[in-house]
């Protein structure tokens, strides 16, 4: 595909910000060196998915916080989720967490799997939390329980629960093998579904098994 120079100006100016920074924001940085090199906004989008489609940067656009930043350096989203989907037994000190009054909180997530809104701030060190919030929730890594600051993370989930009576949803991978992650996407999007219809019970959720 031909790329006018233009573009490639643009690319080049955005991704020299790596040496200072891991992302940038839409309303920001990209907005002044698209108007630098004479991109309209509707040409601004067209070319930062392009970009995006090439690897080249991250720029998601599903909801107005993951639309305002372009990611230049992708390590940035790997050590951001690194911080909250861990192994408890090998990369969790709750002293750090005891110092800053978030023990329980850490406790809660560590071993149940649910994540308070305060949690993430102090993981994300307040900054772009609204960012991966939309992230998580849009990979299906996470969905909201119970109330608005309060999520699920059912890949941290790590109590085994025994299948009860009732309707039952099967997927039979005996003859192949089961992607890793499907189960835990598939809470996600059946939680997201529940708290939009407001359903009367309450979910039941372990490592293997969701009611």
């Amino acid at each position: 595909q031909q790329v006018s120079i233009r573009w490639m100006a643009f690319l080049d100016e955005l991704l020299g910000y790596k040496k200072s920074n891991s992302y940038l924001t839409v309303k920001g940085q990209v907005n002044e060196s698209a108007k630098k090199f004479g991109l309209s906004i509707q040409e601004r989008d067209f070319a930062l998915q392009l970009f995006h489609e090439r690897g080249l940067i991250v720029h998601l656009t599903a909801t107005e916080a993951l639309r305002n930043i372009v990611v230049i350096k992708p390590q940035w989203l790997i050590d951001a989720l690194a911080k909250v989907i861990r192994d408890p037994g090998i990369h969790v000190d709750l002293k750090e967490f005891h110092k800053v009054g978030l023990e329980d909180d850490a406790n809660e997530l560590f071993k149940k799997g649910i994540a308070s809104r305060d949690l993430l701030e102090y993981l994300w060190n307040h900054d772009q939390v609204d960012f991966f919030v939309d992230l998580m929730k849009r990979t299906m890594l996470m969905s909201t329980y119970g109330n608005h600051n309060t999520f699920l993370i059912p890949s941290l989930l790590r109590d085994d629960l025994p299948a009860n009576k009732g309707y039952q949803c099967v997927f039979d991978f005996s003859e192949t093998f089961l992607p890793h992650g499907l189960f835990q996407r598939l809470v996600c999007l059946c939680l997201e579904y529940v708290a939009r219809n407001t359903m009367g019970e309450d979910s039941v959720i372990g490592k293997n098994y969701a009611k």
